[in-house]
């Protein structure tokens, strides 16, 4: 858990109440919204959200299920369609096949006497030609043509003989010629639509194209087209207005008359039937007529034929489809009115229950941020709410013991250290270490103190000892322990500045300054010593299971031990490793090798010139 910031003086707890009070009278942040305000935007975006939703998916739904509906209308319509038209063609059909496979015509044919192949067609078609009106089924034919085996259309000697009063060639022979063609390659009979001109006016025919066939021979040798008016009898009787699209033209009473907007519906249906035409497929498409929306649908009619493309085209009223969707829409914006004043009447009193608690813990948490380690706030409920404000006053109770520990664990450890064992930065067991170490001790402390009283003799340790670790600190170094009138430094662990032997150094030269300015007004004047040692050590913390210590260990540190109890008074002794890293910038002289307690060989020592650091550029 994160500690809180540290006081260096306690300062006085509030009670409950005047944490409630303040939280009570807290003002809002300026320029954010309150939690209120937050809920009840909550509830309603919440609110809208679902109805937005709903009506999106009632809008798709009903759309789908009229869409569903409306297709399998205009299928049935359209299969009806087709059911008749091959009702009303049925009789032509055999007729025209039987014809085509007439010993007469096929000999006719074989001659190219066109004058006698209409002749022909004539007699054997006149119950075809001139059929009754009245009796139902087809209208009488309007035209026939006789083509040769390559599809080339024979003109007929007269327009009585064509039926068809067409001056010139007529543009829909060459459209005959080329389902014919097909029609003899595949000797079966091509179905389709032509709009020849009759009159004034161009007329829907429903065109039989059938190959003329030599039994004998096995062979179509030519072919006989013949075309009828496309009537239906009762168009009314559809269940949706329809009618046929051929080239850039709808045929249709229905669409043409009973249904407004016609010219529009041609454009549209001239905008998309061509592409629907290159992948001969169905579909259907939106249109808005005289303001009233409708859905178009289409159908190929006879894919197979030769003949121009031709489309089945269906109009379907989406009026009652979007009434439909007017009134779901109309009910479902009325219970989300209800819905929504009844969540901002709820979200308003979960709120007001609400705010009174939070605000109690902001400014409790806010006097925690000052410092104030003692604030409570009151646990009034049982609920949620209330298990934070239980959770946050052990929180403030688990801060301040731990601000006690860290208090006391600064008194009795270096800060560095006490802060990087907090952080976790340093290891709980050994690690080795580049070090320098630095013992000093007072000269002469044993005879001094048996004259002073031991609360004098506390006194000025304690003034003694301040003095010489702040001087540490300022070098970065950290103050290992004390030893009665010892004090142990390390520089270089649990971090290093780089360059610790120097810092060392300049720490000892300090010191000695530091003592000499203190001896001119303290009583009795001390006298010290110093030794410094570099080199590997074993760093870590140290001790038992219930008691540890941040310590270094190793021949480095029973070296430097050793050179400040050699040390003179106001004398600062370093070894040769300490003395190779600080060459150049501090000045120092040999002194005769020792034999130290703990070393097999003599050590080599020199001693800090004057106990000051010569600086070089």
């Amino acid at each position: 858990m994160t500690i809180a910031s540290r006081t260096s003086a306690p300062v006085a707890s509030p009670t409950d109440s005047s944490v409630a009070a303040a939280a009570d009278t807290a003002p809002t942040t300026r320029g954010t919204l309150s939690f209120r305000a937050k809920l009840l935007l909550a509830m309603m975006l919440v609110v809208a959200a679902v109805t937005t939703t709903t009506l999106a998916v009632t809008r798709r739904f009903v759309e789908r299920a009229y869409a569903r509906v409306t297709r399998e209308r205009f299928a049935a319509e359209a299969d009806a369609f087709a059911a008749l038209q091959e009702a009303r063609l049925a009789a032509a059909r055999s007729r025209v096949r039987n014809l085509a496979r007439s010993v007469r015509l096929v000999a006719a044919v074989n001659e190219r006497d066109v004058a006698l192949l209409y002749k022909i067609a004539v007699d054997e078609l006149r119950n075809v030609l001139e059929l009754d009106p009245d009796a139902g089924g087809l209208a009488p034919a309007t035209f026939f043509r006789v083509l040769d085996g390559g599809g080339t259309v024979l003109p007929p000697p007269s327009q009585q003989a064509g039926l068809v009063d067409d001056p010139g060639r007529p543009r829909w022979e060459p459209q005959v010629a080329a389902a014919a063609r097909a029609a003899i390659d595949d000797r079966v009979q091509h179905i389709g639509y032509l709009d020849p001109r009759v009159g004034d006016r161009r007329v829907l025919h429903e065109v039989i194209v059938t190959p003329i066939v030599d039994r004998f021979a096995d062979k179509a040798i030519g072919a006989l087209a013949i075309g009828f008016p496309a009537e239906e009898r009762d168009p009314a009787a559809a269940r949706i207005p329809r009618g046929v699209w051929l080239g850039r033209r709808l045929y249709s009473p229905t669409l043409d008359t009973a249904r407004g907007g016609a010219r529009r519906l041609r454009a549209e249906l001239r905008a998309r039937l061509p592409a629907a035409a290159a992948a001969a497929a169905s579909g259907d498409f939106d249109v808005v007529l005289q303001d009233h929306p409708y859905r178009v649908f289409y159908r190929p009619l006879h894919e197979e034929s030769r003949l121009p493309p031709a489309y089945l085209v269906g109009l379907h009223s989406l009026a009652a489809a979007r009434d439909e969707q007017r009134r779901l829409r109309d009910a479902i914006l009325r219970v989300a009115a209800v819905a929504l004043l009844l969540g901002l009447a709820a979200s308003m009193l979960l709120a007001r229950t609400l705010a009174v608690p939070l605000r109690a813990l902001v400014a409790g948490a806010g006097a925690i941020a000052r410092g104030d380690l003692s604030a409570r706030v009151a646990v009034r409920r049982r609920d949620e709410v209330g298990h934070v404000a239980a959770a946050f006053n052990e929180m403030a109770a688990g801060l301040a013991l731990k601000e006690r520990y860290r208090s006391v664990l600064d008194v009795i450890a270096d800060k560095a250290v006490a802060e990087r064992l907090l952080a976790g930065a340093i290891a709980l067991g050994g690690e080795t270490k580049d070090v320098t170490v630095l013992f000093c001790d007072i000269r002469g402390f044993t005879a001094l103190s048996e004259r002073m009283a031991p609360h004098d003799v506390i006194v000025m340790l304690n003034e003694h000892m301040t003095a010489l670790t702040a001087i540490v600190h300022a070098h970065h170094g950290i103050v290992d322990k004390f030893v009665g009138d010892a004090l142990m430094a390390i520089f270089g662990a649990p971090t290093t500045t780089g360059d610790d032997a120097l810092a060392a150094v300049e720490a000892a030269c300090e010191m000695i300054d530091a003592r000499r300015r203190l001896n001119a007004t303290a009583s009795p004047p001390l006298e010290i010593g110093v030794g410094i040692a570099s080199g590997a050590a074993v760093a870590g913390c140290m001790g038992s299971a219930q008691r540890m210590n941040y310590t270094v260990l190793g021949e480095r540190v029973n070296l430097a031990a050793r050179l400040c109890a050699h040390a003179g008074r106001m004398e600062v002794l370093i070894d040769d490793a300490t003395r190779t890293r600080v060459t150049g910038r501090v000045g120092v002289e040999p002194v005769a090798s020792m034999r130290l307690k703990g070393f097999a060989d003599p050590v080599d020592v020199y001693r800090v010139r004057n106990a000051a650091v010569e600086s070089v550029a």
